[in-house]
């Protein structure tokens, strides 16, 4: 994904070079570097990358002392951790504090490609759940707000329905004014529509609740109000 930020902790220009310059910025990331443990651990910090590139052997900090101690923060980013061949027994150390991977110098293009791709493809699929439980629990809400209030308006409707009619068969008896009668089916048509909105929105929130794509197909709002509209006139007959 284009424009995630990657920092890169290691003090040699040359790695920082190949790593920044001819791999990582071509993809098409973000990059920000640091050269020694402690900046690293600061900038990890304030910064809050989608990856760290971190080396073993580093000034200030080493790259076990500064994952131990970015470990009691609240930066959470996956580490990939760059080791010369032959570390293996610190990179199982690295592993016990977390890391996602580890790169033995010197690596290659793909080497690095693939191994960024995979850590950080985990992320990408992180995000992408809390996002979707995010917006699952938002449209649970926005539900249950609806069904809610629509459960008082309906009561509302019901007595004003019942109020209207009354009055129409009141002054239809005594005062025949057909103002009056016009005035009164206005209000019976208008309590008709709102009912048929709450119908419509209860129908809209009823459904499975799934990500949106553009084939979710989406609810016909007008076809739905003159339906309900119309069965509501039905039952008045």
């Amino acid at each position: 994904m284009a424009g995630e930020l990657i920092l890169i902790v290691d003090d040699s220009p040359e790695i920082v070079k190949i790593l920044k310059d001819l791999i990582l910025t071509r993809l098409g990331y973000k990059v920000i570097v640091a050269s020694d443990g402690q900046t690293g651990l600061e900038m990890a910090v304030q910064q809050n990358p989608d990856l760290i590139l971190l080396d073993m052997d580093l000034p200030r900090l080493s790259g076990l002392e500064m994952l131990a101690e970015l470990r009691q923060t609240t930066c959470v980013s996956p580490v990939i951790f760059m080791t010369v061949f032959g570390s293996e027994r610190i990179a199982v150390e690295a592993f016990r504090l977390g890391v996602r991977d580890y790169l033995n110098k010197p690596f290659t293009v793909d080497e690095v490609r693939l191994s960024v791709d995979r850590a950080l493809s985990e992320k990408r699929l992180m995000r992408e759940r809390e996002e979707l439980n995010k917006n699952l629990l938002t449209a649970e809400a926005v539900r249950v707000t609806v069904i809610t209030l629509s459960h008082y308006l309906n009561n509302s409707t019901m007595v004003l329905n019942n109020v209207l009619t009354l009055l129409e068969e009141k002054l239809d008896d005594k005062y025949p004014d057909p103002n009056f009668l016009k005035l009164v089916q206005d209000g019976q048509d208008s309590v008709k529509y709102i009912q048929a909105v709450m119908q419509v929105l209860q129908q809209a929130t009823s459904v499975k609740l799934t990500p949106y794509t553009r084939t979710t197909p989406m609810i016909d709002i007008e076809a739905a109000l003159k339906e309900n509209l119309s069965q509501l006139s039905k039952k008045k007959k």
